[in-house]
């Protein structure tokens, strides 16, 4: 792990926007976790918001949604997979504080792996109940808290090949579900995806089977669901 300070998160991700798209074992928790918790999409509205690159926004083992959008704050993100051409065209910059839709405009929004870097999550809530439409849902999730007490840090590797940590706030769960009731959403389901099979082949990968058995069991990913 890199012994520098972590990195503000604009200037992380507009470095880590190069090599966005290679996955690693909490993005693919959060494959699994979103798939399960947003299984109905088909004939949707969707927002991925903090869509980076908007990779996510790519369908090829399930009918899709009627329309999709991808927002996010650093221009190199979007950038990187506007030079994709299998990825949506549908994409804009905007913080997540103050979306840049108008009420009512999903069926459907993704917000995966950003919340933690935010300080305060209530305004964050606020805009998702906003630009949701009746009857519609949101799907967070997010760094596990015991995961980050257990000494991991959310990271990645640039063109280079070295390695940088982003900084991550800590928001539990009971903080989720307070700031998302208070935005007037109401809790559905959340669930823990922990180190098990499905991410084995990344430290097989990696020479670090001593650390998939260290970590065998332990929660990365925290993924819940609130309805409008």
């Amino acid at each position: 792990m890199s012994t520098e300070p972590p990195l503000e998160t604009r200037p992380a991700y507009r470095l880590w926007a190069a090599t966005y798209d290679v996955e690693n074992p909490l993005t693919t928790m959060d494959s699994l976790a979103v798939h399960f918790f947003s299984h109905d999409i088909a004939g949707k509205d969707l927002l991925d918001a903090a869509c980076g690159t908007a990779r996510r926004l790519v369908f090829p083992d399930r009918k899709g949604p009627r329309s999709s959008c991808g927002v996010d704050l650093v221009f190199e993100m979007l950038a990187a997979g506007r030079r994709n051409p299998s990825r949506p065209r549908t994409t804009a910059g905007g913080d997540l504080r103050a979306l840049p839709f108008g009420a009512g405009a999903f069926d459907v929004v993704w917000c995966r792996l950003a919340a933690g870097h935010l300080l305060k999550i209530a305004p964050l809530y606020r805009e998702f109940a906003r630009v949701l439409r009746k009857g519609g849902y949101v799907v967070v999730t997010d760094f596990h808290p015991e995961a980050i007490r257990r000494g991991h840090a959310r990271a990645f590797r640039d063109v280079s090949g070295a390695t940088h940590v982003v900084e991550h706030v800590v928001h539990d769960a009971e903080a989720h579900e307070t700031a998302a009731r208070e935005a007037g959403l109401t809790f559905d389901a959340s669930g823990s995806l922990g180190v098990g099979s499905e991410v084995r082949p990344f430290y097989e990968r990696a020479k670090k089977l001593d650390r998939y058995a260290a970590d065998l069991g332990l929660p990365l990913l925290l993924a819940l669901r609130f309805l409008k």
